[in-house]
């Protein structure tokens, strides 16, 4: 008798057991299916009210419900490698133009396929790694000059209108008037440097920014732009102007003090610019002395899809949706974010008389796309201080580029064995 209880008690055991497993694999089953009725997108907070405005379409046509999430965009990038194996990744991502292409190697991020009646031969390389696309391009963003109305009546077109500027004494630096503050731009930083060094023929990878074996920041171009710049600092600039940081601060306070009248910058800056007042204007980068236009990098952000998403066909469909013209056109409308689209950029210039738009868009075209490759990371690190030490002149412009090209290449090798 006991020995049968015990046996029916087995039975009930393996019964419950096989009912439990049962349970378990019904509910991934639902997961599962759940997972291919709906998608998630994570933006910043900026970027909820458009998702939510043109989501209702993709829904509709598809049968699927699209979760609209809000994090900081790098942070959900950081995650990804670990909230993607968890299960807690979004399947739709925004991330910068020189992210794509190190997540993509990594396996994080999954491959997309690109139209070519939409994007430019530079649009797509922004998020290429050999040969395999990595986001569909929503943003472009470049460097641009901003120019005080009030203080010269029309946009310098070259660098010697810039130089003569600098020479006019109404200009003079208030703290030691041997130096001047016509013209200013944070060359101490190697994103606003670029441009100089490539206008004159320098370049950071060889083979259009494809071979990391390759460097030449350190070539005959690329020194004559840094011995360019380093006369600025030597002859033109207050010393103040060699910081890496406080320079920046003090460039915004000068332009927006009516003290400058040029600047280079970026488009994030126009919204300072307006609430101080400036009656400013926005160009194309006046050409270099060597009759060169300035190219400075090409950057922004793309839509992009998690390689974990469990929905990866539909994601990458919706990715494509919110970068299809008549989208990207509202995404300009909602953010004032310049489209990435070609067809959607014909668009805005066409529609809407905006000094800064049609800036961007001018300059773009002269930009040099910013490498995507994971080795640059190493370029940012090397050539931090580049131009600082060039702009000390206690070294040669040659010898500052050679050490600096000397520190990527072994960075690189250390850290990348193919």
């Amino acid at each position: 008798m006991k020995k049968s209880f015990k046996k029916l008690g087995l039975l009930a055991l393996a019964a419950g057991m096989t009912v439990t497993l049962a349970a378990c694999g019904s509910d991934k089953k639902d997961a599962d299916a759940n997972a291919k009725k709906s998608i998630t997108v994570s933006v910043d907070k900026g970027y909820k009210d458009y998702i939510n405005d043109v989501k209702g379409q993709f829904e509709k046509d598809n049968g699927i419900k699209v979760v609209v999430k809000t994090h900081d965009a790098l942070s959900t990038l950081d995650n990804l490698k670990l909230d993607g194996p968890a299960g807690k990744a979004p399947d739709v991502m925004m991330a910068p133009f020189d992210r794509t292409g190190v997540l993509g190697k990594q396996g994080q991020l999954a491959t997309v396929s690109l139209s070519n009646s939409r994007y430019n031969k530079k649009d797509q390389a922004l998020v290429t790694l050999k040969d395999k696309h990595y986001g569909q391009p929503a943003v472009i963003e470049t460097l641009v000059m901003y120019y005080n109305k009030d203080l010269v009546s029309q946009a310098p077109q070259t660098f010697a209108d810039l130089e003569k500027l600098s020479k006019d004494p109404k200009f003079a630096y208030e703290n030691d008037k041997t130096k001047n503050v016509a013209f200013l731009t944070q060359w101490t930083n190697f994103y606003n440097a670029y441009g100089v060094i490539k206008g004159y023929g320098g370049y950071i990878f060889g083979q259009n920014n494809t071979n990391p074996k390759n460097l030449g920041l350190n070539n005959k171009g690329g020194v004559e732009g840094i011995t360019y710049m380093a006369n600025w600092f030597k002859n033109v600039w207050p010393k103040g102007m060699q910081s890496t940081t406080s320079n920046e601060n003090f460039i915004t306070d000068q332009f927006t003090k009516g003290k400058t009248a040029v600047v280079i910058d970026g488009p994030w800056m126009a919204a300072t610019y307006k609430k101080a007042k400036v009656n400013y204007g926005v160009a194309k980068i006046p050409t270099l002395p060597n009759g060169k236009e300035y190219q400075a990098f090409g950057g922004g952000k793309a839509w992009v899809v998690s390689n974990y998403s469990k929905n990866k066909s539909m994601s990458k469909k919706f990715a494509a949706y919110l970068a299809n013209d008549k989208n990207q056109q509202k995404f300009y409308q909602a953010t004032q974010e310049i489209p990435a689209n070609e067809n959607a950029r014909t668009k805005v210039v066409q529609n809407k008389d905006d000094q800064l738009t049609r800036a961007v868009i001018a300059q773009f075209k002269a930009a040099d796309p910013m490498p995507n490759l994971p080795e640059m990371a190493e370029v940012w690190t090397g050539a931090e201080n580049l131009m600082v030490n060039a702009a000390a002149g206690k070294s040669s412009p040659q010898q500052v580029a050679d050490k600096a090209v000397k520190q990527i290449k072994e960075s690189i090798q250390q850290k990348y064995k193919d």
